[in-house]
């Protein structure tokens, strides 16, 4: 996220005089351009830290799907879940359809922000998108609009899986693939040379005829019809002489009986069954025929229809095939992806290796084809899956390849604080130049590679030497201590960063010590050093702090001092330590410690994202998240499948059935279990959780009094803390203790000990 610099408001050092000098706030946004302004243009000193007035609200990604507002403080102010969206997909719009025409449909559900009506020209239908002002107007469009007669069609309405701005991701589970051999026949010709036996392969192999792709080979065997003979496959089954006589010059030709006459019957026959199944309403026979096999896709209203065609029609064998033939059905689920074509042909290697991957260790369920539509793009992707855990894992990887490859060394992020600066960032952009194709970005910690395998080896190549070049500089560490380290932080440091560059020149903050860190030779140690020495001299340690610059973490005076705007003055390593420390202590909103912790001032967030690194900063507001989340047992449930981290709020309807965007579960929002098509909530729990019942009464099971998982005690101690919220538990009486504090001396008093005989 980037904050415009106008609205934050910067502490500069106080003049003798006890007055603050003013600033031009327009210089700080680029816009002044007086050359007379009479305001001084001098940036704020980096180690006095930047303070906001401002209550900012930051959006944060929380498990790749949730987006979680935070102000000052670390408080939650607002929680937008990967299953919300103001998205909608509206699909089987007639191409003729305008916006003028749309509008007022959509708006009888909400306000609808954007729409988005595709160029319908050669089309048989549309998708459009439509932008509602809030998720809970998009979810109940997309359930009105499901089924909706609308000029004269039927339309069908999606959410798509994600929070991303556009939305594209989007779960088509409505599907049913279906195959058999097609109705064909064998031929075989008899050539006098060999070059007539090849020169008929060739041409024959990949002709379509009557819509069917051929196929030729060689054969030894009976029929024997000449001195080299030739198979002819997948012919159509009233296939004559005169059809292979145009590959060449034979010397015979026989024909075996087709399986089965008629491709129009048997379309008809699965049509039928497909029709008696549920709402069909869409279906499509795949021509040509490849390989023998017919493909047809049918397409329901509902994912239950879909179900249920598959178990219908699959293993049938109808009289229309000759009632040997076996129809093959599978409920396919599938995702779709855009991706622009500068990006696609970056990813195109890693993609078609993650094709076959998949082939292998999904046994050919899962399937990724790409599309480009113009010339210019964009590419689309679609993967598709039988079995929706499998689908999930695909997506997972999928996207994974998208944010790029991390470059590592011993299987951990490599990272040196050089590549954060704008010498390192050059050093990166200079490298895209030299490999073109490829695309180099950094984020927390990491450096992200894209692109072509070969062109990424040789930039992971440059960046690894890099890399050493920089660990195997020699690291001087210069003691600061006393008075003088603030104003050298705060002066001193910066004209010596221009000298030695920011990445070689920087404060390490320890225990009870501040050290200078200089990484280069030994002119640079010895620069540094006449540095410090210059500013240490002119400042003596033995006058007492006045209580105004003492820390209210460590009691002395501030070293290295960050100003709040409460006015109280921290350590910056004592408010990182408070800042890092609250990741554990789950205490929110986080505030000033000042005038004996009874200061409210809450911790500015665009402060704390100064001082904490990316993992401690992303740390903290996931702490800040799951707390929120796990106090609201009542708004929030956890998605079902167990090692899967999202959350959903409950939705309107019992029977409104959810879809996660991580793992692509189905949940029932009314009983928040997965979703059970055709049954009621009720009939639900009794018919499948009878059995656990029965088995929770004779064993020692409860529901977490945080989530509401349910947890059995098989052996240990009364003091449970329960794996998915981490809430600290009295089995005896589910009392919960923050952190686990107390939580012996609650048991021992209150129950007689702890649970445990020997103790």
């Amino acid at each position: 996220m980037i904050i415009s610099p106008c609205f934050i408001s910067v502490t500069y050092p106080v003049k003798p005089d006890g007055r603050q000098p003013k600033v031009c706030h327009d210089w700080l946004c680029g816009r002044c351009t007086r050359s007379a302004c009479r305001f001084p243009h001098e940036r704020p000193n980096d180690n006095i830290l930047e303070t906001t007035r401002r209550d900012f609200n930051i959006p944060v990604t929380i498990s790749d799907h949730t987006i979680a507002k935070l102000r000052n403080g670390f408080e939650i102010q607002d929680v937008t879940t990967g299953f919300e969206t103001r998205w909608v997909h509206i699909g089987d719009v007639s191409p003729h359809t305008t916006e003028s025409q749309l509008r007022p449909l959509l708006e009888a559900y909400g306000t609808v922000d954007e729409l988005c009506v595709p160029d319908g020209k050669g089309a048989n239908r549309l998708t459009i998108r439509a932008q509602f002002s809030t998720a809970t107007e998009a979810m109940n469009a997309s359930l009105k609009l499901q089924g909706l007669q609308f000029q004269g069609r039927k339309l069908t309405a999606k959410l798509p899986l994600n929070t991303t701005a556009r939305g594209t991701t989007v779960l088509r589970d409505t599907a049913v693939r279906i195959t058999w051999n097609a109705p064909q026949r064998l031929g075989y010709a008899g050539y006098v040379t060999l070059n007539e036996a090849k020169a008929a392969i060739a041409a024959a192999t990949g002709f379509v005829m009557k819509g069917n792709v051929l196929t030729a080979a060689l054969y030894e065997g009976l029929p024997a019809v000449g001195v080299y003979n030739v198979m002819f496959s997948h012919l159509p089954p009233d296939a004559q002489r005169k059809d292979l006589e145009q590959f060449g010059n034979a010397e015979s030709i026989v024909f075996e009986r087709p399986n089965y006459e008629s491709l129009d019957s048997a379309r008809h026959a699965v049509l039928r069954m497909l029709r008696s199944c549920g709402n069909l309403s869409n279906f499509d026979l795949v021509l040509p025929i490849w390989n023998g096999t017919v493909l047809v896709w049918a397409t329901f209203e509902t994912h239950a229809d879909a179900s249920n065609a598959k178990d219908h029609l699959d293993g049938q064998h109808p009289r229309a095939m000759g009632g040997k033939i076996y129809i093959f059905a599978r409920h396919v689920q599938s995702l779709n992806f855009s991706l622009p074509l500068s990006k696609f042909k970056m990813l195109e290697g890693d993609i078609i290796r993650l094709r076959w991957s998949w082939r292998t260790r999904f046994n050919h369920d899962v399937t990724l084809v790409d599309h480009l539509i113009s010339p210019d793009g964009p590419v689309h992707i679609r993967i598709s899956a039988e079995n929706l855990s499998n689908l999930g894992i695909a997506k997972a990887e999928f996207e994974q390849l998208q944010h790029g490859e991390v470059v590592t060394l011993q299987k951990k992020p490599i990272w040196d604080r050089y590549f954060s600066h704008p010498s390192g960032q050059s050093f990166l952009r200079e490298l895209e130049s030299l490999y073109p194709g490829i695309g180099l970005r950094t984020r927390m910690g990491k450096i992200l590679l894209l692109g072509p395998i070969e062109q990424r080896q040789l930039a992971r190549r440059d960046i690894m030497t890099r890399f050493q070049e920089l660990q195997a500089q020699q690291r001087w560490r210069i003691p600061l201590s006393g008075k003088a380290v603030g104003p050298f932080v705060g002066t001193g440091l910066l004209t010596l960063q221009k000298s030695l560059g920011p990445e070689n020149c920087y404060v390490q903050h320890l225990s009870n010590q501040r050290n200078l860190v200089i990484r280069g030779n030994e002119q640079a140690y010895r620069i540094a050093c006449e540095a410090v020495e210059k500013v240490q001299s002119r400042y003596i340690d033995s006058s007492t702090p006045s209580p105004q610059s003492v820390c209210p973490v460590c009691f002395t005076e501030a070293s290295v001092p960050t100003i709040l705007t409460c006015g109280h003055i921290w350590c910056t390593s004592c408010l990182e330590s408070y800042l890092v420390s609250a990741v554990e202590n789950k205490a929110f909103p986080l505030t000033c410690l000042g005038a004996d912790a009874s200061c409210t001032e809450r911790i500015s967030i665009i402060l704390a994202r100064k001082i904490l690194s990316g993992e401690d900063f992303a740390a903290l507001c996931e702490a800040s998240f799951w707390s929120y989340v796990h106090a609201r047992t009542d708004e929030f449930h956890h998605c079902p499948t167990p090692d899967c981290a999202q959350v959903y709020r409950g939705a309107p309807g019992s029977s409104t059935i959810l879809q996660c965007p991580s793992c692509l579960v189905r949940i029932c929002s009314g009983c928040h279990t997965e979703a059970h098509d055709g049954l009621t909530c009720e009939e639900r729990d009794r018919a499948e959780d009878k059995l656990y019942h029965e088995w929770a009464a004779t064993h020692d099971v409860k529901n977490c009094p945080g989530c509401k998982t349910p947890i059995e005690r098989s052996e240990g101690c009364n003091h449970m803390t329960c794996t998915r919220c981490q809430t600290h538990i009295c089995w005896e009486c589910l009392a919960t203790f923050p952190k686990g504090d107390g939580i012996y001396d609650h048991m021992r008093e209150k129950h007689g000990g702890i649970g445990v005989d020997f103790l």
